[in-house]
């Protein structure tokens, strides 16, 4: 059910396509939400990263440790924290040893830091693991067509890639997403969020029906470490806005139009940075 573990290099969908034959949350958010020429340097002009964020190794680590977990569960096993911190060790060792590659931070950290905190948060992921449920062996990849408001097809589908489906004590299946942060998320930001959209629009396409939930397993870098999960909704306005977003995200990038974002929360750590200094070039 779970996949091996991706190492640093490898996002969800890394694949040629993505930006060009199929559009995704990360690309649209990039696109909409963060940069518009850091989407072009990524995914259109694709562009060798300079750098990555020790954030994003963080949460690319985690990740994979956390799937480790569910390939225990999945077979009605206890899950392995051992072998799980491996797996973790080794995604932010590998990732920190590459010369070609820096990892930059915000906040002077450092690989063994890291991965301190995730082993402790891996423990503590595991003592509060809900035991009614169970991870479900379901594809975790979908892709959907896309249409306008007068019925026409984006010429692009939309595709994602799920961390978890699970079955609850009730028997419904959902979608649950981890995410790692530093601080707790805002009601708005969690009713607002399109990743939560966007894989309920693509649920059904692998379900065969729609996912009974979506939840958000926040796992917080906080000095205790913290897991909260919050169950979220979406409506058919809500996929029908993310839609138009698409909708209007496509027309801009197929016009080549890409403007910095300067005052991007992302500038820091930027995998383009030394490219978009050079921009007005």
């Amino acid at each position: 059910m779970a996949q091996a573990p991706s190492g640093i290099l490898e996002d969800a969908l890394s694949e040629a396509g993505e930006g060009i034959r199929h559009h995704s949350f990360s690309a649209i958010n990039t696109y909409a939400s963060i940069c518009s020429l850091q989407y072009r340097f990524r995914y259109v002009d694709r562009l060798p990263k300079e750098r990555v964020g020790a954030a994003l190794v963080f949460g690319i680590a985690m990740n994979d440790a956390l799937r480790q977990t569910d390939v225990d569960l999945a077979k009605g096993r206890t899950p392995n924290e051992g072998k799980a911190c491996e797996v973790l060790q080794a995604s932010i060792e590998s990732a920190y040893a590459r010369p070609d590659l820096p990892v930059v931070s915000t906040h002077a950290e450092t690989s063994e830091g890291l991965i301190a905190k995730g082993k402790n948060l891996i423990h503590h992921y595991l003592e509060v693991l809900p035991n009614d449920e169970v991870p479900v062996d379901l594809p975790l990849r979908f892709e959907i067509p896309l249409f306008t408001e007068d019925g026409e097809a984006l010429p692009r589908p939309l595709v994602g890639e799920v961390d978890r489906w699970v079955k609850d004590a009730a028997g419904q299946i959902g979608i649950v997403d981890w995410k790692t942060s530093a601080s707790r998320w805002s009601p708005e930001k969690l009713a607002k969020d399109d990743q939560a959209t966007t894989y309920l629009m693509g649920g059904p396409s692998v379900l065969g029906t729609k996912p009974a939930f979506f939840r958000y397993d926040l796992l917080l870098k906080t000095k205790e470490p913290k897991v909260e999960r919050y169950y979220v909704e979406r409506t058919e306005r809500d996929f029908k806005r993310f839609t138009k977003k698409v909708v209007v995200a496509d027309r801009a990038i197929r016009s080549g139009v890409y403007v910095p974002n300067d005052s991007s929360f992302a500038c820091p750590t930027c995998s383009f940075r030394n490219a978009c200094e050079k921009w007005q070039d």
